[in-house]
């Protein structure tokens, strides 16, 4: 059985969104198709980002959880989204900690963490935090000098240091917010079909 994660990559990609009834194999064996998929994020966000679970019952927000799985499902317009969610939690963040910080230093922490949570590792290094030895491809005992050693990129020098705490935060906040989408879109899906 596929993930729903790896179906809702494929699906978000796909050039065919005839309904699951269209496709008389895969409704014969109850299996999802791309739109089934499809609408079962589309349901799964809009639970998620309003606080109402099936029951229309109240549970947490996770705003971030379906804008996060589309983006790395590979549709780059959902950074748009994804900025526009983390500035209005870090600003909203700010007044919890007492860090003055005014809108557009908000969005700019937000693109500045979600750039790094999508690419943070070194260039210089390809991520492995050594250099490579001169005239070959394997790397050496020395730590990169432009990572000191750990593969990434430098994150909190990025940011004032009264705007760390925040950015910390921000960078926590998406990082617990990356695995919810997938279970809530089963959820809408559950008891109707499975996926193939």
């Amino acid at each position: 059985m596929a993930r729903i994660t790896d179906r809702y990559a494929t699906a978000v990609h796909s050039s065919n969104l005839k309904h699951t009834s269209e496709l008389n194999k895969r409704d014969a064996e109850g299996q999802s198709g791309d739109t089934d998929v499809l609408g079962a994020f589309g349901i799964a966000d809009k639970r998620l980002s309003s606080g109402k679970n099936e029951r229309g019952e109240d549970c947490s927000k996770h705003p971030l959880a379906v804008p996060l799985e589309r983006m790395f499902a590979g549709d780059n317009r959902a950074a748009h989204d994804i900025v526009r969610i983390l500035a209005e939690l870090v600003f909203t963040q700010s007044w919890k900690l007492r860090v003055k910080i005014g809108r557009v230093t908000a969005n700019d922490m937000a693109c500045a963490c979600l750039a790094w949570h999508r690419n943070g590792t070194c260039r210089a290094c390809g991520g492995h935090g050594k250099t490579l030895i001169p005239g070959s491809k394997s790397f050496s005992d020395h730590d990169c000098q432009v990572c000191r050693g750990t593969g990434k990129v430098a994150f909190k020098s990025q940011f004032k240091q009264e705007h760390r705490e925040l950015a910390d935060w921000l960078v926590a906040e998406m990082e617990r917010e990356a695995g919810r989408a997938g279970p809530a879109a089963m959820k809408a899906l559950s008891g109707r079909m499975e996926l193939p």
